[in-house]
């Protein structure tokens, strides 16, 4: 689809008042970046502009005091799981803070997400009535999955859970 057909697209499921209000835009990271400039002036239906999008890793790291930081990575390597549950938190942390009052946040950069194998149902509970998730996704749709990060060559395969963004719901940018 072209940009603006899923601006439309957006902004229509937007008006509508309850339910599950977590959307994804699958694209390469250059299309995504384009398509955030292309949204960043646009309006919503309530006639504001949509918001910029916020970098979850950012957010993640940003939510782990520097003390914290550094033992969680001295001792990841021989405990990965207390790393995980933190990082887990964090992203807890950070998604309820986005959430207060906005009505809509656009989230970008999910790499810490899928490196920590985190569970991403959060999104889906959180994004409901008058909180609105939008997710800009480096992925691509390939027999009938999602396949996560395509452009990196890492032999490590992530894929979003099928469950997890309704299909129309999800779309993708073409080159």
């Amino acid at each position: 689809m072209k940009d603006t057909e899923i601006i439309e697209a957006i902004r229509s499921k937007l008006t509508l008042p309850g339910g599950r209000h977590l959307y994804g835009i699958l694209g390469t990271y250059q299309r995504l970046s384009a398509f955030a400039k292309k949204l960043k002036q646009a309006k919503t239906p309530d006639g504001k502009s949509f918001p910029k999008p916020l970098s979850v890793n950012r957010g993640i790291l940003k939510s782990i005091p520097d003390d914290e930081f550094r033992q969680l990575v001295e001792n990841e390597a021989k405990r990965p799981e207390p790393t995980a549950a933190h990082v887990a938190k964090a992203f807890e942390t950070f998604l309820r803070s986005q959430l207060q009052d906005k009505g809509l946040v656009v989230l970008a950069n999910l790499e810490l997400l899928f490196a920590y194998h985190l569970e991403l149902n959060l999104l889906r509970t959180m994004a409901a009535d008058e909180d609105r998730i939008l997710l800009l996704l480096s992925g691509r749709r390939t027999s009938g999955k999602i396949i996560m990060f395509p452009e990196f060559e890492t032999g490590v395969s992530y894929t979003l859970p099928s469950n997890l963004i309704a299909e129309d719901h999800l779309w993708e940018l073409k080159e």
